[in-house]
């Protein structure tokens, strides 16, 4: 007989980021090789996509711009279809909080007649090719399959004032395709800063100076966009030299980062200029590509003194400078004085009032009415239907659930209130050093689980150290995951693997599954050379032989935060990582994701 894991817990429940304490990224990643209606003619596979996606996560965005997995997005070919990308952009654009954002495209680019009739220069609009891109039946593109630079510019001008860095390792020609090529033998014909301003997003082909441009031609303030070619060229991609096929902008750029980091450059002082003026170098002198490389704003030359006063000032700013704010050290939440902001919205019969949730009032400011701030979490309770729906501050819903009185409302409420309450206080533990360990379901690549789906996780590490696993999941438990009753030894190796459970230690009739509430689920891991002093309670059977569980109070687990907060303040080195992961009912599960 199976018996699940579902260890230390307390009730409680939901999600959403600081208000304040800690820089907060987003980056979305898109990689489309593998094409629906691929073809041998016009729309043709591709084999670099995938591995290109993968480079910039794991040896841009990470090491060198410090984001956290769990500020990352990715789609990558079948998973990126016109309908997620348009909801993935949605999502992307949305959070007050979110200081800095990078997206990145790579797969095939093309053009089209012009919808909107912005296209004065070439009656064309630029776009990206979604997996489920589509030809009409008179050959060209069906509108409703693509992406436009209609689209991108829109979703980009709502984060206007913003820092936004996006990439697109795509054509934006006639080619329609991103060409096939090699890294041996690529003529260069093309010099080193031979550039004309060509239409990307928003500029058009041909404008002499950028001084003609009209204000929807010019892109939005903090923004800064690299293009892997001029429009005129294709995109190309071919194998490197560890033998896999990748976009030879995005080998380039990886490339580019390396040197800078070889050559222990003062990263500070790397302007996006310098790093694009690095990149031709590396895809010119180095690459021998006949494939000039663009950006946005407009390109005036190598002297930073030519910048100065004019719209393309930002390309001599910092580019690595905000990225770094999170190394300048590490970081803890006050426990006993912190609080989340809440928003309640009643439709329909008002049965809560203030004084209804004094006792969350230690923990979180509720606000009836609307105010111009942000708030960790919306609460509508719907009386009609006897429902109260949750949003994270990105408009994620992150629970529904019923209730079927004042009483059980106003219990509900609470208990998710310090749910919240905890998964903030996790995510604002922060340490100075980069997270040298790999957290994921083992044979799974999805964010994304059904109720009860059994799961196995595995943890690899680059350093040796004690790993504890801490979770508030869509169940409303706060979980010490390892170590625990069953598996003890938490210490991993150098180049080691933990799995948990294991079933060699644990038993092979042990599992664990996804809580039966559908929701949105925190992990922190905390590692450290030595080990922390953390009282375990015992697993006690709780209603069935089958389930492991310890029930603990919402303030006992505060007390635990509270006590590893305090041997980790102490500790020279340590190391933290935090993932998240959305629960849906199997129904919901299999129409999205089977």
């Amino acid at each position: 007989m199976k018996k699940v894991v579902v260890l230390f817990s307390v009730m409680l429940f939901f999600s959403g980021m600081a208000t304040g304490g800690t820089y907060e990224k987003k980056a979305l990643l898109i990689g489309v090789g593998q094409y629906k209606n691929a073809d041998d003619e016009g729309l043709k596979n591709l084999n670099g996509p995938k591995n290109d996606v993968k480079l910039i996560k794991e040896e841009f965005l990470k090491p060198v711009l410090g984001y956290t997995e769990d500020q990352i997005d990715v789609l990558v070919d079948s998973d990126a279809t016109r309908k997620n990308i348009v909801n993935k952009m949605n999502a992307f654009i949305k959070g007050k909080n979110v200081k800095e954002r990078f997206f990145y495209f790579s797969g095939h680019g093309g053009q089209t007649d012009d919808i909107s009739g912005d296209e004065e220069y070439d009656a064309l609009d630029e776009v990206i090719l979604p997996h489920d891109a589509a030809y009409k039946s008179d050959g060209s593109w069906d509108d409703r399959t693509i992406i436009s630079d209609d689209d991108i510019r829109q979703w980009f001008e709502k984060l206007s004032g913003k820092k936004l860095t996006a990439m697109f390792d795509c054509c934006h020609s006639g080619t329609v395709c991103r060409s096939m090529g090699n890294l041996q033998g690529v003529p260069v014909s093309t010099p080193k800063h031979a550039f004309s301003k060509t239409g990307k997003i928003s500029v058009k082909r041909g404008i002499p100076n950028e001084e003609e441009l009209s204000e929807g031609e010019k892109i939005p303030e903090g923004h800064v966009y690299f293009y892997a070619a001029l429009d005129s060229q294709a995109a190309l991609e071919g194998k490197n030299s560890d033998n896999t096929f990748t976009g030879f902008y995005t080998e380039a750029l990886i490339r580019t980062v390396r040197d800078i980091a070889r050559q222990k450059q003062d990263k500070e002082k790397i302007s996006y200029l310098k790093l694009f003026d690095s990149l031709i170098t590396v895809m010119k002198d180095r690459m021998n590509l006949d494939q000039t490389p663009d950006i946005q704003p407009k390109y005036l030359g190598e002297e930073p003194e030519e910048y100065r006063n004019t719209r393309s000032a930002r390309l001599i700013e910092p580019f690595f400078p905000a990225s770094q704010a999170e190394a300048e050290g590490s970081s803890f939440p006050d426990v006993d004085r912190h609080k989340i902001n809440v928003m309640l919205v009643q439709e329909g019969k008002n049965l809560v009032s203030p004084s209804d949730l004094k006792q969350m009032e230690n923990h979180a400011v509720i606000d009836f009415e609307k105010k111009d701030k942000s708030y960790n979490l919306y609460i509508n309770i719907l009386t009609a239907s006897k429902k109260a729906e949750l949003t994270n501050e990105n408009g994620y819903r992150v629970n529904l659930f019923s209730y079927s009185d004042k009483k059980d409302l106003i219990r509900n409420l609470v208990k998710r209130a310090q749910h919240e309450f905890l998964k903030d206080i996790l995510e604002q533990i922060r340490s100075e050093h980069g997270f040298p360990m790999s957290v994921k379901v083992k044979d799974y690549d999805k964010n994304d689980f059904y109720c009860g789906q059994e799961i196995t996780y595995m943890i690899e590490s680059n350093v040796d150290a004690y790993v504890y696993i801490l979770s508030v999941d869509a169940g409303g438990e706060f979980n010490l995951l390892l170590p625990f009753e069953l598996q003890t030894d938490n210490k991993i190796r150098k180049g080691g693997r933990i799995l948990l459970p294991d079933q060699e230690i644990c038993g092979h009739d042990i599992v664990m599954e996804i809580t039966d509430e559908p929701g949105e689920e925190i992990i922190k891991v905390l590692a450290s050379p030595t080990p922390l002093n953390i009282k375990m309670a015992k697993p006690r059977i709780m209603e069935s032989e089958d389930d492991y569980m310890t029930q603990i109070s919402f303030d006992e687990a505060l007390k635990t935060i509270r006590d590893m907060i305090a041997q980790l303040r102490k500790q020279d080195i340590w190391y933290e990582g935090t993932k998240k992961y959305m629960n849906h009912t199997r129904q919901e599960y299999d129409s999205k994701f089977r």
